[in-house]
């Protein structure tokens, strides 16, 4: 329990896109630590993750989880058939909500008709499970499904907002509006939202909740390694708002500079075959190795032995942007050092001069002086390393953020009042 925080009696169902994912620990993490405080959660899903890309960690949950895929197409029509004749003023007022939602493409249009197919399939599924309130982490496809539940079994929806409404605003704010509660990982996220839908009594429905990792989980060693030559280290999906050619083309400048390192990157995604394209150009196989994917279980080995932890997160050209890595929360947790970029929320993790180093995003020469600096000097590391774990525990610590959680969940579901 969470001091005098008693959980909902009732059960509260957890919904995304891809449940559990590999590359989204914060949500099943999430689901565990409420747990561990007596909550009653059902997760769900659209899409069934493959086991082999999972974490050891995660796949329990996959016993347990509620998928819409694979599609079963006589429980799906006997679904729509049954909330279509039992509740038809919920069901089509629900779908013509969704289909003639103003502002909206052609081709949005197509997928909340998806969207909708789905989740009518799924309140199908729960609605004998005593769920009285949904909570969607992103905004965009669980947020919609999320909305949809919600009305067809008259109960309470919240959303967890990360990063994708930057770039996928779909329904967005009926969201906002007719959403319990939203939680931002970041006070950037909620200004960005508030802006976006200017009224002050949405600002009362906002709450900051970090993302976070267990501090427990994620230590220093005993002894560190010493390294010779000093190893930057950094893992997260190979997508444009990671940065990762800013990184290639640092390490460049710190070899044309005579800087003895190595740097290792792990993961996997769509700019692979461009970071291994950087690589062979500028001559760095030696100094620079692509890991690909590492699973949680093998992650804290990686940290242990690194003395940097690299991620110049940039806004991608379509407005793609980071919220608050969950990768830096785990370095930062291991007393790593990191450097960073000012882009979104980082700075609220991330105190340039105090527990790690910020750059300017895109900026190759201004990364790889931020890095020879730490290279070149210990103590600076030592020092930096120790108040980020300290920022960690304070802050951004799994357990935390989710007593923090129960703390709203209980103000909003323990008075009895269910949505109209």
């Amino acid at each position: 329990m969470t001091g005098n925080v008693t959980p909902p009696t009732a059960t509260i169902a957890y919904i995304a896109q891809m449940l559990p994912n590999l590359h989204a620990t914060f949500i099943y993490r999430e689901i565990f630590a409420l747990r561990k405080i007596g909550f009653r959660l059902l997760p769900l899903s659209a899409r069934r993750p493959d086991p082999r890309q999972l974490s050891a960690e995660a796949k329990p949950l996959l016993a347990e989880t509620r998928y819409i895929f694979p599609l079963r197409w006589r429980p799906l029509l006997a679904a729509h058939l049954y909330f279509l004749l039992t509740r038809p003023r919920k069901y089509l007022s629900t779908f013509f909500l969704l289909l003639t939602h103003p502002g909206e493409s052609l081709h949005n249009r197509l997928r909340t008709f998806m969207h909708f197919g789905g989740a009518v399939f799924l309140a199908m599924q729960i609605r004998r499970q005593d769920v009285r309130h949904i909570h969607a982490h992103f905004s965009v496809n669980a947020a919609t499904m999320a909305l949809v539940i919600a009305r067809l079994l008259n109960i309470s929806f919240s959303f967890t907002a990360h990063n994708n409404f930057f770039t996928d605003k779909i329904v967005l704010k009926e969201k906002l509006r007719t959403a319990k509660f939203i939680l931002a990982i970041s006070e950037y996220n909620r200004e960005y939202l508030l802006n976006l839908l200017p009224d002050e009594r949405l600002r009362g429905k906002f709450h900051i909740v970090h993302c976070g990792v267990s501090p427990a989980d994620f230590h220093p060693p005993a002894q560190k390694p010493v390294n010779d030559p000093p190893l930057i280290f950094s893992v997260s999906h190979l997508t444009e708002r990671k940065g990762f050619p800013v990184l290639v083309e640092a390490c460049r400048i710190l070899s044309e500079r005579g800087v003895p390192f190595t740097c290792l990157i792990g993961g996997d995604g769509a700019q692979r075959t461009l970071l291994e394209g950087m690589i062979a150009r500028y001559g760095l196989r030696e100094q620079v190795k692509l890991l690909g994917v590492i699973f949680q279980e093998d992650l804290r080995q990686y940290l242990c032995h690194a003395d940097i932890f690299a991620l110049p997160c940039q806004v991608a050209q379509n407005g793609d942007m980071d919220g608050i890595p969950v990768a830096l929360m785990e370095a930062m947790a291991m007393e790593l050092p990191v450097v960073s970029t000012r882009v979104s929320g980082i700075p609220e993790l991330v105190d340039d001069g105090l527990n790690g180093l910020l750059v300017e995003q895109k900026d190759p020469a201004a990364l790889a002086d931020a890095l020879q600096r730490l290279l070149a000097d210990p103590d600076l590391r030592h020092r930096l390393g120790k108040n980020a774990r300290q920022k960690i525990v304070q802050s951004f610590d799994v357990d935390k953020s989710a007593a923090q959680l129960a703390q709203i969940f209980h103000h909003y579901l323990n008075e009895g009042t269910h949505n109209d």
